[in-house]
């Protein structure tokens, strides 16, 4: 039977290499980083340290193995005398490419870049064929071509191409090598005999169906429409293809593919995986400290303990990293010397077990190991084996297959063709100059690819979007098309699936204890107000999303509390208001446009505050107590609170409640059996023993510093006996949800609930 392999790997067959072994991609880049050790490398402003350097390396790496398989050396770029600090800057990579050559000598091993001036033909593998067929669908390099040449001298060789206005670089260097081949033909010639042996018009024209979208998401309903057409026409779904320019898209297709119909021969990213995705939180951690990055780890359900325990500066062995990722249960792979596990990755044990072996005698910083094995996790896709039938792929997979029906979409500019960042060391001016392939000859690639394709199908269509002013690819003048039709989207396609959430009976809480419970006002507030949201808040203890917003009530009271930390009182409206500019500055200090208004805003929303105070003090009451943390038996309960100000006079102490908002819900007089809020009873039952002559009020901050005492005191202290009473004889009860709907505006668990206007 023949022998099927990919270009690849015949070429890596059909090469020896004596005395040395290929360097590992992420282990390369470290001995690179080791080369550019040298003065004038400053040059380039490219940081070393390992982070910083990796994603250089890349470029670097790309630019070296460009010019070895094209056969160009630096003298020959030199001359194209491109700017002033064109031959230093050519000096200086030469010198790093000698120094990285030297370091994988002394080390036994190669890379691509040194595989054109080191490699012998493996004749013994070459001969064990009687002849070799070659589909050329892409570009072959000038060393590819040297050395499909030399393999044709040893068993012969017959290159099927076909020949359009897209790939012309071809058909020059095969024209250089004395084999001439006409235009827009499928031709098959002798490498060997170098003659053309068959060649046949290729008259096809390309029909497709050209549609335009608004947004982007709606090419996906119209997608699943068109590949439903084709199936209905008699095209086979494994004979159909969607093809994804941009392949991050596939994640969204992934995600409407309700009936499992797409196959995607991309495969899944481990990397968008809880695994990587926790890594990934832990090292912008270990980058940043800040707060924001703290609340994601805690969101990835990380023991903040066992964080705090690690030290990502400390050096260690890959074995000592590996058993500090397995110990916060984020290795996909059992240690070497370690427990069986019953479910992991087998290709990361294969990363696993290939990073002990290649790192064996190096010794990192663990935020550095960490790194490095993300980067070695961001390169494992898992198979998709659900069973799909059609497939779904990039271009570059369509290299060499054919397929019936074919679906494009994203077919805008910038996206068809691709554009490449190849260009970073050299412009296309020099490129040009040393017949290296310049971005042009690279797009064209590309547009062979997609023309190839479509001349194929039996039926095609393609899809864009002109959300963000985009514009359709003008590749599709080039291909003949006519001007697409604007077409709508069958959004049911998208949308009319049923609703995700699972309806909850009202869950029955048992054996409740309320004397077992330190309650506080808001804790007695939402049992209340909604049973629903004390069970999945205090029993279910299920955590509210943390807001990045500054809260405004919170932070006014952290600025009033540091207001009163060293003066019980002020005398001059100027001498507070000073105290207060002055705690703004200090407490906001990133002074962006949205602070910086909120802080003037602020500054004259308080003054009248700042005026009622003064008159306050005046009188002689004095701030005796701030945050004022207090406990309490009331009725046979705990209750805990914290109260914001205790002020006192000769005779009277007044206990005070900040208020930014409405006061006419807390302090009404009227309908007191649906009062939810009795904070200010709570704090009077708990002081009473402490101080005399209690009184207590509100203060209305934002409504010229008022002080408002609380009403009706003794009726809304006996509701509260009443309900603590109730409490008490409470052994169970069903968390139904609230009746009154205004309360679930405001509420996080409106969602859970099913409630809220935008449902």
């Amino acid at each position: 039977m023949p022998t099927l392999m990919r270009m690849d790997e015949f070429e890596q067959r059909s090469i020896l290499l004596e005395d040395r072994v290929m360097i590992d991609p992420i282990k390369r880049i470290l001995f690179l980083r080791e080369a550019a050790s040298f003065e004038a490398f400053k040059d380039f402003k490219v940081d070393l340290s390992l982070v910083r350097f990796f994603s250089k390396s890349d470029a670097l790496f790309k630019f070296f193995e460009e010019l070895a398989g094209e056969q160009i050396d630096f003298k020959t770029l030199a001359d194209a005398d491109a700017y002033a600090e064109f031959g230093q800057h050519l000096n200086i990579l030469e010198i790093l490419l000698e120094n990285y050559k030297k370091l994988l000598d002394k080390g036994g091993f190669t890379d691509k870049a040194f595989i054109p001036t080191l490699y012998k033909v493996n004749v013994g593998f070459l001969q064990s064929y009687e002849s070799i067929e070659i589909h050329i669908e892409g570009y072959l390099s000038h060393f590819e071509l040297e050395l499909v040449e030399q393999i044709s001298q040893i068993v012969p060789i017959i290159i099927y191409y076909a020949t359009s206005k897209f790939n012309t670089k071809m058909q020059e260097r095969f024209k250089s090598m004395g084999i001439i081949l006409p235009n827009n033909k499928h031709i098959s010639f002798s490498m060997t005999d170098k003659k053309i042996l068959s060649q046949e018009n290729n008259d096809t024209n390309i029909n497709s169906k050209v549609y335009s979208v608004e947004e982007k998401e709606e090419q996906i309903a119209v997608a699943f429409v068109e590949i439903e057409k084709m199936v209905k026409s008699g095209i086979k779904p494994e004979k159909i293809a969607l093809i994804l320019p941009d392949e991050s898209f596939k994640e969204h297709f992934r995600l409407f593919d309700r009936h499992q119909n797409l196959n995607f021969a991309m495969g899944y990213d481990y990397s968008k995986g809880r695994i990587c995705k926790s890594l990934e939180a832990l090292y912008g951690y270990w980058q940043s400290y800040d707060s924001n990055s703290k609340n994601l780890l805690e969101q990835y359900g990380f023991d903040f303990k066992e964080i705090e325990k690690l030290t990502p500066t400390k050096k260690c062995s890959v074995e000592v990293f590996f058993s500090l990722i397995d110990g916060l249960k984020l290795l996909d792979s059992p240690l070497v010397d370690g427990e069986k596990k019953e479910k992991y990755s087998e290709r990361v044990e294969e990363k696993y077990l290939h990073f002990l072996k290649i790192f064996e005698t190096e010794e990192l910083s663990q935020k550095e190991w960490l790194f490095l094995w993300l980067k070695a996790l961001s390169k494992i896709t898992i198979d998709d084996v659900r069973g799909g039938l059609v497939t779904v792929m990039g271009v570059l997979e369509t290299r060499g297959v054919s397929f019936e029906g074919v679906v494009i979409v994203d077919f805008n500019e910038g996206i068809v063709p691709a554009t490449s960042s190849k260009d970073q060391f050299l412009n296309s001016q020099v490129r040009a100059f040393a017949n290296l392939p310049t971005k042009h000859d690279r797009e064209a690639l590309q547009k062979q690819y997609y023309k190839r394709l479509l001349e194929q199908a039996k039926t095609s269509v393609i899809l864009y979007s002109t959300s963000d002013n985009k514009l359709p690819s003008k590749f599709l003048y080039e291909l003949g098309l006519k001007k697409a039709e604007p077409i709508q989207a069958q959004f049911d396609l998208l949308y009319s699936q049923p609703s995700q959430l699972v309806t909850q009976e009202d869950p029955m809480v048992k054996n409740f204890d309320a004397f077992a419970i330190v309650w506080s006002a808001s804790r007695l507030k939402t049992y209340l107000e909604c049973k629903r949201k004390y069970y999945y808040k205090h029993i279910q203890k299920i955590q509210a999303k943390k807001d990045d917003e500054l809260n405004e009530g919170s932070f006014l009271h952290s600025l009033l509390d540091h207001l009163h930390r060293e003066r019980e009182s002020y005398e001059s409206r100027e001498e507070m208001q000073k105290s207060i500019d002055t705690l703004l500055d200090k407490l906001l200090p990133f002074d962006d446009a949205k602070i910086a208004y909120q802080k003037l805003l602020w500054k004259e929303k308080l003054k009248g505050f700042v005026s009622s105070q003064i008159e306050h003090f005046s009188t002689g009451w004095r701030v005796v107590e701030r945050e004022k943390e207090a406990q309490g038996d009331i009725g046979g309960l705990r209750f805990k609170g914290r109260i914001d100000r205790i002020d006192q006079n000769a005779t009277h102490t007044l206990v005070l409640d900040y208020k930014s908002g409405s006061t006419k819900e807390a302090n009404k007089t009227k309908n007191l059996e649906t009062l939810t809020d009795l904070q200010m009873s709570i704090y009077s039952q708990m002081l009473s023993s402490k101080y005399q002559n209690i009184n207590l009020a509100f203060v209305k901050i934002f409504e010229n510093g008022n002080i408002e005492e609380i009403t009706a005191l003794e009726e809304k202290n006996e509701l509260l006996f009443e309900y603590i009473i109730e409490l008490k004889q409470t052994k169970s009860f069903v968390a139904q949800k609230c009746e009154d709907l205004k309360t679930c505006k405001w509420c996080e668990f409106a969602l859970m609930c099913e409630r809220g206007e935008y449902l």
